[in-house]
């Protein structure tokens, strides 16, 4: 076992600790403080990977236990006790994460989408200053790191091959006091939780979800290495092609890795391709390069050839599988119609399949156009048409991936009501009992209100008319003419205006009711 030497993986979660403690000494910006964020994301991605690879040596347990139950039942219920502390450490830790952030933010705050960001008072009253049983519920968490520690170190046992996985657990989960910048010891409750903002507390947390991910994945290895495996690892033997992705673009470069699940590291196998070509073999493992020229299915495969150990009988391992190359395209989809309408959000999804979302970059011939959640809101101006066009970041640098065509109206005019009537007889009393003029759309799919701001009574009485403006949309000023006026008359309310939410005027005409 080489726990001496870190992975890549643990390389860079040390490296973003350092940057994310550096960034905390900093009167931080609103910029340093979306780095935490960035920083947060990637370490939660990071952990998943973890997870999902802890979950691949569970699975091996279980493997070998139904292989050889005498011999491997211990070992596995080792493995099980180790998962069961690290999802309830991890736990607790989203618990108290979950905490914080909806303390902060309110009842529907989530760690993943922080509002409060540079709030450098919660974290510490939530950790710090409130207490639980007596206790700093940083103290709480920092005794469970604590014995999450010695259990592992435990299982590990005391034996000075294992000293570097030991060194490892002890520094990845330590509790210790942290040095200042003045030289002086910090309290580690302190150093992880007072007068620090919101973003870099919830970074640091994710950051102690994803040491308890790493150690739970070293003790498990160590715990499954100590499998005495010999006597049956080689009858599950099987080819496994790996590739990061089985869809490319045209002109894109396919990559595989081809290797045996339970090889020998000391002896490589040959690898031969269907056709007779060979393909070069690094640790075990065969890297295939596959043709990416034309679009479509690519199917391959080959065998693996490797000589046993014992018998040097050479065991021959059939594969295959495939890829898609495909040609990119841009989609672009609108929401909630296939126009753009002025004056208003307009809600669109653009994508790139295949892309990452964040190597997209969309622009507008004739508006704007922002980012919104995941997707993007449009405004517009005059009708016509607009463009909406992507590019994409390759390593070649940006690559235009099309534009799509879109028509763009108004808002088309609502239509005046008095309570529900455009038409018809009403009663004196009705019609005085109304609050005013209301103006409706109708059969539009966006939520949007135009208010009455002007409009004319006229009726006739006694062979003569009598008329009042009214500039708003309330017959707060008309209510005692309009119970005055004679049974059988025609009233009428001219020249109805309204204003959109953009500002413009729209002419709603002539609303016509009789009075019983």
């Amino acid at each position: 076992m080489g726990h001496g030497k870190e992975t890549p993986r643990q390389k860079m979660i040390g490296m973003m600790y350092l940057v994310l403690t550096a960034l905390l000494a900093l009167n931080v910006s609103a910029e340093v403080l979306n780095a935490f964020i960035l920083i947060d994301n990637s370490l939660r991605a990071t952990t998943e990977n973890t997870i999902a690879k802890n979950g691949d040596i569970y699975s091996k347990f279980e493997a070998a236990v139904k292989e050889n139950p005498a011999k491997t039942k211990g070992w596995k219920d080792k493995a099980d006790k180790v998962g069961a502390k690290s999802n309830k450490l991890y736990v607790d830790i989203d618990s108290l994460k979950y905490l914080i952030v909806r303390t902060a933010d309110g009842p529907d705050g989530r760690p993943d989408s922080i509002q409060k960001k540079d709030d450098t008072n919660v974290p510490g009253q939530i950790m710090i200053t409130e207490r639980v049983d007596g206790k700093m519920r940083a103290t709480i968490l920092k005794e469970e790191i604590a014995d999450y520690r010695d259990f592992l170190i435990s299982l590990v046992g005391d034996k000075p091959e294992n000293a570097p996985l030991i060194n490892t657990l002890k520094q990845n989960l330590s509790t210790d006091d942290i040095k200042g910048q003045g030289g002086e010891k910090v309290p580690w409750e302190v150093a992880n939780f007072e007068h620090l903002p919101m973003a870099g507390v919830i970074t640091l947390m994710s950051k102690m979800q994803a040491d308890i991910r790493n150690a739970e994945s070293d003790v498990l290895t160590y715990l499954y290495s100590q499998i005495d495996a010999g006597s049956f690892k080689f009858n599950k033997i099987e080819a496994i092609v790996n590739a990061p992705t089985n869809y490319v673009l045209k002109g894109q470069p396919y990559t595989a890795q081809v290797f045996i699940a339970a090889s020998d590291s000391t002896v490589d196998p040959v690898i031969k391709l269907d056709g007779g070509s060979t393909l070069p073999v690094k640790n075990g493992k065969g890297i295939f390069t596959g043709n990416t020229s034309t679009p479509g299915v690519k199917t391959w495969g080959g065998v693996i050839e490797m000589v046993h150990p014992q018998t040097k009988q050479i065991l021959k391992f059939p594969f295959t599988s495939t890829y898609t190359v495909g040609e990119a395209a841009l989609v672009v989809s609108p929401t909630k119609m296939n126009v753009f309408y002025i004056g208003v959000d307009n809600p669109v999804d653009v994508s790139v399949p295949g892309i990452d979302p964040n190597k997209v970059h969309v622009a507008i011939s004739n508006g704007s156009i922002r980012k919104k959640g995941k997707a993007y809101v449009v405004r517009v101006k005059k009708t016509g048409k607009v463009y909406i066009s992507a590019s994409i970041d390759t390593e070649s640098g940006k690559k235009s991936m099309g534009r799509k065509v879109f028509r763009v109206k108004r808002v088309p005019d609502p239509v005046a009501y008095i309570g529900d009537k455009r038409k018809g007889s009403v009663t004196k009393g009705w019609l005085a009992a109304q609050s005013g003029i209301k103006a409706v759309l109708k059969g539009f799919d966006f939520d949007l209100k135009f208010r009455v701001v002007y409009f004319k009574l006229s009726y006739t009485d006694k062979g003569f008319t009598k008329e009042k403006v009214v500039r708003s949309n309330s017959f707060g000023t008309i209510r005692s003419q309009l119970r005055k006026i004679p049974s059988g008359k025609k009233v009428y309310f001219e020249d109805i205006q309204a204003v959109g939410p953009d500002g413009s005027k729209r002419d709603l005409g002539t609303l016509v009711l009789r009075v019983k």
